[in-house]
């Protein structure tokens, strides 16, 4: 295709949206409605696997092992322990470090381990971190096999349970986003139409001398890009101006000891501004597809 002919489509394009600024109000602000559900969702869907990923990311495997290991060994161990194929990171905690930090998690109560500073009861450990914490059951059948390993501890009950749920929980998000974006081209097409029938006489006259589907549909097709870009600058400033106030109120709730920590407002803006613009473009362009091969059939 020639530019100049897509300068055309263009400028008719603009031309246009200015010649039926009603219809055209109404097909961007059906566009604007539709990708602000799908915006709100999204931001839903991206801190959802953000805060999947976090508690992922918590996941660690406890090595205990034999007490008395020199440094030499003790070295050796991290060293095949980070070796591991899935492992992000391996640190050793003696004993002693281990009942000092017990012993600040008791706080007021700390005067229960009183006198256990001479004879320890916990047992020099690792603690292992996972880059992929599906594939802890390997590591942990990998570490029990090393020599001067007493045990292996990773929670894999509870760990099977937070991958099924994260599983779920991503999956399903993207699936009601998949069925908005349906729901939003089928709406968009419809409104859409009313503006391609106010302009049917127009497309009749452009068939009849003689104008190829490709050229009619042209300035359409770019209409719908550009309604969709619009409706989703619209709705990406009014979920980004929303998520910055909202983030704020959220992050100042007390939940006892538990924290709430969601995605950076700039995370945020980069996903959403990629992902409505492109979802924007290909329904509006659809939209507007869909809706003019009825009145191509002249």
């Amino acid at each position: 295709m020639k530019i100049r002919t897509i300068r055309y489509f263009i400028r008719q394009s603009f031309s246009s949206l200015w010649r039926n600024k009603a219809m055209s109000v109404a097909a961007i602000s059906s566009v604007f409605a539709a990708l602000l559900v799908i915006g709100i969702f999204l931001t839903v869907v991206l801190n959802v696997d953000y805060l999947a990923t976090r508690l992922e990311s918590q996941v660690e495997i406890k090595v205990y092992v034999n007490d008395g290991l020199s440094t030499e060994v003790i070295n050796a161990m991290n060293k095949d322990i980070k070796g591991l194929s899935g492992v992000k990171d391996s640190m050793f905690l003696s004993k002693e470090k281990a009942l000092e930090e017990f012993t600040e998690q008791l706080g007021e109560n700390s005067n229960l381990l009183d006198g256990l500073e001479e004879d320890n009861p916990l047992a020099d450990s690792f603690i292992v971190t996972m880059e992929d914490p599906r594939m802890a059951s390997n590591v942990t059948t990998a570490i029990s096999a090393m020599s001067n390993v007493e045990n292996v501890v990773y929670g894999k009950e509870e760990l099977e349970k937070l991958l099924n749920i994260t599983y779920l929980l991503r999956v399903g998000s993207l699936t009601i986003v998949f069925i908005l974006v349906l729901i939003s081209i089928f709406i968009i097409s419809n409104t859409i139409k009313l503006t391609v029938f106010a302009r049917r006489k127009e497309i009749g006259i452009m068939k009849y001398v003689g104008a190829t589907d490709g050229f009619v549909k042209g300035p359409f097709f770019a209409e719908g890009i550009l309604m969709g870009l619009l409706g989703s600058i619209v709705s990406i400033a009014i979920i980004c101006i929303g998520y910055h106030f909202g983030i704020r109120y959220i992050e100042q709730q007390s939940l006892g000891f538990i924290s709430i920590t969601l995605l950076p407002i700039a995370s945020v803006f980069y996903n959403l501004s990629f992902s409505l613009v492109l979802i924007g473009i290909i329904i509006g362009s659809l939209g507007s597809m869909i809706s003019i091969r009825k009145f191509l059939k002249v």
